[in-house]
């Protein structure tokens, strides 16, 4: 009985690690030509970020004042952003905007809005991919009128450690 405890203790502790490794975004380059710097990526819209299990792609903003009973509160604005993931893995991948994104307006973190995704009526980017396929939905906040830049930090999976950074200008 102990050596089944050890076993599973070892699988666990060795799986949790697996799960640690870094798995930082790379920008998806188009070019042949590579370069050395190290700095921290940013991505923008129709931008690419590669993951080792997932491609995800900004590709489109949008603010809306809402509609019939999903209306922002007074001096604010709902701004969607449209998501691509693909799932480049062997495995089925989950995503949820509850859980691997963290959004931020002007440096003050906002958190995702209910309210703002039933103004955005494609869906939400929540969902599980089967490997090579996609995902497209809507990550949705509910931001003051006159903000001036949305990031949008996306991780992987829920034990990664290195978010791609969507950065977006009003």
């Amino acid at each position: 009985m102990k050596k089944i405890y050890a076993i599973l203790l070892i699988l666990t502790m060795a799986f949790s690690f697996s799960a640690c490794l870094e798995d930082s975004p790379k920008k998806e380059e188009f070019s042949a030509t590579e370069t050395a710097s190290k700095k921290e990526e940013t991505f923008g819209l129709n931008e690419t970020a590669v993951f080792d299990n997932l491609k995800i792609t900004a590709t489109e903003m949008k603010v809306s004042h809402g509609e019939s009973f999903f209306t922002p509160q007074s001096g604010n604005v709902f701004v969607g952003v449209k998501f691509i993931v693909e799932n480049i893995s062997k495995e089925e991948q989950a995503i949820s905007s509850l859980l691997l994104f963290n959004g931020y307006v002007d440096d003050v973190k906002c958190e995702y809005s209910l309210s703002a995704a039933g103004a955005f009526s494609e869906g939400t980017i929540d969902g599980t991919i089967a490997p090579g396929k996609k995902l497209i939905g809507w990550y949705a906040l509910e931001v003051p009128e006159n903000y001036q830049i949305i990031e949008l930090q996306v991780l992987s999976n829920l034990f990664a450690n290195n978010p791609a950074k969507f950065v977006l200008k009003r």
